[in-house]
């Protein structure tokens, strides 16, 4: 009786164990279930709201873009609700991003962060901003001519920006390219197609098809194609060079103009090579940046970004870039030429303003004052003239062992060609102020501010040619020392060992062999004359680094 005792009690006890065993067993499993219900469900969260952190720092760089474009490059600071952003939240999330400059708003810290719950996710990015618009070059070329954007040795201390993409033409056909038209017979040697003479119907629609119009900017008489890998794009040969610093800068220029930024501690113009189409050819002794620059100098290059490379003699080798030689042209087809006449002209609004306009002729005839002179020379005869628009011009001839003197404000047109200067003479010039030609601009004068002022932040002049500016290619013409910013829809033609400081924008440029010097002065692009074509800025924001991170909750 007890042995039966005992073993229901030892059957009870151990049910019981086993039972117990079962319920932990249960709670576990429950336990376990449910804390990987709740990793899955933080997952889920964390992958959320690091995706909507992602898009809010992807959202505020394009702003960034945007509001620096404004701004000259410089970044300011923004802050933004997720949640007024376009782009769409999961429910419960929530967060801000924020735009926070430093080195005076060159760079700046975007942080995004986002949050669903207690689980949160942010985006850390650094970012730089650079003004790579067309007055922040030393040279920036258009179309180009005979396969070249640049013919001859120059020595040139600033950016270079190439596009090498052809004149611009009415694609009347809508292939995406220019046709020439049916070959004719011109009987009567008009130039043109006349009904009746012999054609070859190459397109066998039964009728003349005439060549598509465009705008033959270079002024060579044909059209010009986008410049390819088998066209080079620029050749430099000799003692040609692309400079990062002012070594070597006479003084006449140097003390005239500010000083020049430093970057770490050296003296650093920032440069960057940009072509978009062809190569560059690099001959002898010719460079780009400097391997052992002078004691306080950066001698390498900021970058260099060129679609189809380099060839020649050293080619490549001859190229010293912090980037190397590698990098693709990085700006798509954000920068156009700024044609302001003619097939390819493009509408422009006057940022003073907001006033739109045809083109940019357009603009400039309506707003400019116009002068009945055509040959300013150190011995012409005083004149003044102004406008109720803040347009004036007054000339002082040279005496008395004083040099001509230019004061010029606003815009000042000058219908057909201006001849300006004579050799061997210096002019100086006051004011903030542009010379606009309807034709050729020729210069065979010295142009330097006055005394005591320098360019462009205190005193500025600008020179705007419908057609060419030719620089000392007049008979007995000398070296020339020159300030300023000049554009040209044509040719920029220089002749002697000319020493400039400023921008050339220009379609082509024939620099002959006498290696003339350019030094761009990085203060321009935001203090240029008025009037000038592709006064936009446009802005390259990099990536400088970028991180994830867990906020504190």
């Amino acid at each position: 009786m007890k042995n039966k005792t005992f073993n229901r009690g030892a059957a009870s006890v151990l049910i019981l164990f086993v039972m117990m065993i079962v319920l932990f067993s249960l709670f576990a499993v429950s336990q376990l279930a449910g804390g990987s219900m709740l990793r899955s469900k933080n997952e889920v969260d964390a992958a959320q709201a690091f995706q909507v952190a992602q898009a809010g720092a992807d959202y505020a760089f394009q702003r960034v873009i945007e509001q620096a474009e404004k701004d000259k490059g410089v970044i300011k600071e923004a802050s933004y609700l997720l949640s007024d952003l376009p782009i769409s939240l999961p429910d419960g999330i929530d967060g801000d991003v924020y735009v926070q400059p430093v080195s005076g708003g060159m760079e700046a810290w975007i942080t995004s962060e986002a949050k669903i719950g207690r689980v949160g996710r942010s985006v850390r990015v650094l970012v730089s901003a650079k003004d790579v618009g067309i007055w922040n070059n030393a040279i920036f070329a258009g179309t180009g001519a005979s396969g070249q954007a640049i013919n001859g040795n120059v020595d040139i201390r600033g950016s270079v920006h190439l596009l090498g993409d052809g004149e611009a033409f009415e694609d009347l056909n809508g292939n995406g390219k220019w046709d020439a038209g049916d070959p004719f017979t011109d009987v009567n040697g008009n130039g043109r197609w006349d009904p009746g003479e012999p054609y070859v119907d190459a397109n066998g629609d039964g009728v003349y098809t005439a060549p598509e119009p465009y705008n033959d900017s270079n002024g060579n008489g044909k059209y010009d194609p986008p410049l390819t890998v088998t066209e080079l794009n620029s050749a430099f040969s000799g003692t040609a060079h692309i400079g990062n610093n002012y070594n070597g800068i006479p003084s006449t220029l140097s003390s005239r103009i500010p000083s020049i930024p430093t970057e770490n501690g050296l003296r650093s113009l920032g440069t960057e090579v940009r072509v978009k189409h062809g190569l560059i050819r690099l001959q002898g002794a010719a460079t780009i940046g400097q391997s052992s620059p002078a004691s306080g100098d950066k001698g390498t290059i900021s970058g260099s970004f060129v679609n189809d490379g380099y060839t020649g003699n050293p080619g490549a080798g001859g190229v010293t870039s912090d980037n190397g030689t590698g990098a693709k042209y990085d700006l798509g087809d954000r920068v156009k030429f700024p044609l302001i006449h003619g097939v390819g002209a493009r509408p422009y609004t006057y940022p003073g303003n907001g006033v739109n306009y045809a083109t940019h002729k357009t603009f400039l005839d309506a707003n400019s004052l116009t002068i009945p002179v055509n040959t300013i020379k150190p011995n012409t005869p005083a004149f003044s003239y102004s406008d109720g628009n803040g347009n004036s011009v007054q000339w002082t001839p040279a005496s008395g062992g004083n040099n001509a003197r230019l004061t010029i404000n606003g815009i000042v047109k000058i219908n057909g060609n201006l001849d300006f200067g004579e050799k061997h003479t210096t002019i100086d010039f006051d004011g903030r102020g542009t010379l606009y030609a309807t034709g050729n601009i020729d210069i065979h004068s010295n142009i330097l501010p006055v005394n005591g002022k320098l360019f462009p932040t205190q005193t500025a002049i600008g020179f705007i040619a419908l057609q060419n500016i030719n620089l000392a290619t007049g008979p007995g013409d000398a070296q020339l020392s020159m300030m300023g910013a000049y554009y040209a829809q044509g040719t920029i033609t220089s002749r002697k060992q000319n020493q400039i400081a400023g921008t050339f924008v220009a379609n082509y440029y024939d620099m002959g062999t006498n290696v003339p010097n350019i030094y761009q002065v990085p203060t321009l692009s935001k203090n240029l004359p008025p009037g000038m074509p592709g006064d936009e800025s446009i802005v390259s924001l990099k990536r400088k680094s970028w991180r994830e991170r867990v906020p504190n909750n």
